[in-house]
């Protein structure tokens, strides 16, 4: 799975239907589009995500104040508009709840990768 090319939603020609989306909800611009869960597919939820890191060690006033600044661009109509042609939703939030997530996602993986015995090639 990979977010959608912008390119390919802005210009409204979609050469493929789209038959399901990954998330947990429905993206706000592809609202046509049922889940995989809609669809039948209950297990199937890989919401995608995409964020800012800074080096370990960085000062803690140093994220507060990127995250308020992130946050206050997520905000803003162009911003916000260019994201949702690109049928990626802006979310904002807290630097904690972000960490949250990651680590959410990596304990998620790598429970995955060794229930499966998934080796790289």
């Amino acid at each position: 799975m990979a977010l959608a090319p912008s390119t390919w939603w802005c210009s409204g020609s979609r050469p493929l239907p789209l038959l399901a989306q990954s998330t947990q909800k429905r993206s706000p611009s592809l609202l046509e589009v049922p889940t995989y869960q809609e669809a039948g597919i209950k297990e199937l939820v890989l919401d995608q995500w995409v964020g800012v890191f800074v080096p370990a060690g960085t000062p803690p006033e140093i994220v507060t104040h990127l995250n308020i600044e992130i946050n206050k661009a997520l905000g803003e109509a162009a911003i916000r508009d260019g994201f949702l042609q690109s049928a990626q939703e802006p979310v904002g939030g807290s630097a904690g709840a972000f960490s949250q997530l990651v680590d959410g996602d990596f304990a998620t993986y790598a429970r995955l990768v060794k229930e499966l015995n998934i080796k790289p090639d």
